[in-house]
């Protein structure tokens, strides 16, 4: 189990990984599970990676608290068999340690030779993907396009051998857009040099980067700016060297997107990938997780996503447009959008589980700050 996080940061106990083990009269703490391994987590994923029957873990860091941007620590534990886990990030795989800000990992064999592979989803970063060579994780990238990355379902949707990938996203029905020649930019550094962090935000709008936070509320980070611009119209005119002059946001990290669409990658064999933009039916929120389903009975596998989310500002709004997408799969790579029968699954989805009810599919989908939902398919 890990915690995530900003109301503990260091080496609180409180952002420590626990192992709870089943005596057989119930759970208890093992108290010398991990050894100084503390973390904002993100995500935890868990395989035999070494192959030595021993279940092992990835925990992906989210973000340094009060500093975002800022690449956190990932870890890839080896179990020893009683529970306890070595940190083995440097020996078997130094990479996942600049992983970014992780959103989502999950192992799956992708490249067929039956040893899992590591993948990790991150913001301001590229998919990628860890290949297992006995043990040694390498880096790969799943495609140059940077998003806001919240998630990677491996399915073979071509049936060709090969699996590709559905990829959650920011999704396309914001006001933020991305592109590689216009990408949404984050600078993150100290502006006013007050020895505090700040996260500049930019978009291109109309030709122009600007930021897209408003002129009041740069101000409250950054009151220097009052002086400045005493009126929106002028602040409104200004370019982001003019708002920024001296090379202020030149220091720092420099964090860009390419992208902010739900995306299937095309396995193209030996590595490759080639990205599809889905559906724009499902683009019209983010997406947190996915699962595989049998929608209509054939030999094709489709796709249920869900996600939102609910905690932006004001300007940017709610991403509160999913109650559940259904993607049913026509072959070939193409999909098309299938209501579920009238079914309406509110609020922020976070993650999917498949069980069986009655010998049919079903699925129990856990959401932020509400119950528990149960979703069965019809036998057809």
């Amino acid at each position: 189990m890990a915690s995530g996080g900003n109301e503990f940061y260091g080496t609180s106990p409180m952002i420590a990984p626990r192992v709870y083990l089943n005596t057989g009269n119930g759970l208890q703490k093992k108290e010398d599970a991990f050894n100084n391994v503390f973390l904002n987590a993100g995500s935890m994923a868990a395989a035999d990676f070494n192959g030595d029957g021993k279940i092992d873990l990835f925990i992906g860091g989210r973000c340094e608290p009060f500093a975002y941007g800022k690449t956190p620590r990932s870890y890839l534990l080896q179990n020893d068999g009683s529970g306890k886990f070595t940190d083995v990030t440097a020996t078997a795989a130094p990479d996942p340690t600049t992983a970014g800000m992780v959103t989502h990992a999950r192992w799956a064999d992708m490249t067929g030779d039956a040893q899992p592979d590591l993948l990790i989803s991150s913001e301001w970063q590229p998919l990628q993907m860890y290949v297992n060579n006995k043990g040694k994780l390498s880096k790969q990238l799943i495609g140059p396009e940077t998003g806001w990355w919240n998630m990677m379902l491996p399915v073979d949707v071509n049936a060709d051998g090969q699996p590709d990938i559905i990829a959650g996203n920011l999704g396309l029905n914001s006001r933020l857009t991305a592109s590689s020649t216009q990408p949404l930019r984050m600078y993150v550094t100290d502006v006013d040099g007050n020895g505090t962090t700040e996260q500049i935000l930019t978009y291109y709008l109309d030709g122009k980067e600007v930021p897209f936070a408003a002129k009041d509320e740069l101000q409250r980070q950054l009151p220097i700016l009052k002086k400045q611009y005493l009126y929106a119209e002028d602040f409104a005119k200004a370019n982001l060297a003019d708002i920024f002059p001296n090379n202020a946001l030149s220091k720092g990290l420099h964090l860009s997107a390419t992208s902010l669409a739900n995306s299937l990658y095309l396995s193209k064999g030996k590595g490759q990938y080639e990205a599809v933009a889905l559906p724009w039916l499902a683009q019209l929120s983010c997406y947190k997780d996915a699962c595989v389903v049998d929608a209509n009975g054939d030999t094709l596998p489709d796709v249920l996503l869900l996600g939102n989310f609910y905690d932006n500002t004001m300007q940017l709004g709610r991403n509160d447009a999913d109650f559940g997408t259904l993607l049913v799969n026509e072959g070939k790579g193409k999909f098309r959008i299938e209501l579920l029968n009238g079914l309406i699954v509110a609020g922020e989805s976070r993650k999917i589980l498949p069980i069986k009810v009655g010998g049919r599919q079903a699925f129990v989908i856990a959401r932020n700050n509400a119950p528990a939902v149960l979703m069965a398919f019809s036998n057809r």
